[in-house]
């Protein structure tokens, strides 16, 4: 009688495990790396793993320490290999990008950029879009032809609302800043907003009381690790700021 109740227990206890579904989003924002040390930060990236959780690596804002060239910045992006980048050190001048860059209001008939990522798990799905500033273009000398729409508002609707039939969880990505971020998604279906300004925000739930505002540097040496565990047909989000020394 022992064992079949031990059995029945390890079972359920097993159910548990596979009902629940993870996924780890590490956001190095406005980095801002020495470009001498691409290869090691580029290591140290990728031997960022947990056996049991899948983790995706997304970095957006200022790349490099120093302003460099466009061919740097490209070099850089395809050593990396994201699934998820927006740079705003890049201008669009080099052409070589071997990845998909997330830019919703930029658009070009040059380079490879796409509006959204889905990034699908075994239970659930997570929508991402990014949204700059319109100040980018006007504060940087940017290629002919890349053209930025300055509707933002419009733009984050469209996303949002495209996503929301598509995924269970919905990101923002944002460098407009937070008081326009509460804005923008105040009837959004977006569950959380992942700022790339250059200012450091405190973190916070929106007055909307359905989406989280998240603000890091991780030129300040912390990245931010944003899991997400599927539970019950529900997601449940986590976020801690994790050491990163690249120096």
């Amino acid at each position: 009688m022992k064992k079949v109740i031990l059995l029945i227990m390890l079972l359920l206890i097993a159910a548990g495990l596979i009902a629940n579904d993870y996924l780890d989003i590490n956001f190095f924002i406005e980095p801002r790396f020495e470009h001498e040390k691409i290869n090691m930060i580029n290591f140290l990236i990728k031997n960022i793993r947990n056996d049991s959780i899948r983790q995706v690596n997304a970095f957006a804002g200022r790349l490099l320490q120093e302003p460099q060239s466009d061919s740097l910045i490209a070099i850089f992006i395809n050593a990396l290999s994201p699934e998820i980048i927006s740079p705003a050190d890049y201008f669009f001048f080099d052409k070589s990008i071997e990845c998909d860059m997330l830019m919703s209001n930029i658009e070009s008939d040059s380079i490879l950029i796409i509006k959204n990522r889905i990034i699908k798990c075994d239970s659930f799905k997570v929508g991402v879009f990014a949204i700059y500033t319109p100040d980018f273009t006007v504060k940087n000398d940017i290629a002919t032809h890349a053209k930025l729409k300055t509707d933002i508002f419009r733009i984050a609707k469209e996303q949002a609302t495209y996503l929301a039939k598509k995924t269970d969880f919905i990101i923002m990505l944002s460098n407009v800043g937070k008081y326009i971020d509460n804005d923008i998604v105040e009837d959004l279906h977006v569950k959380a907003v992942v700022s790339f300004d250059y200012q450091k925000k405190r973190n916070e739930l929106f007055p909307n009381r359905k989406t989280n505002f998240y603000s890091i540097l991780t030129k300040n040496g912390k990245y931010g690790k944003l899991r997400l565990k599927y539970h019950n047909g529900k997601v449940i989000e986590q976020w801690k700021e994790i050491e990163f020394n690249s120096k």
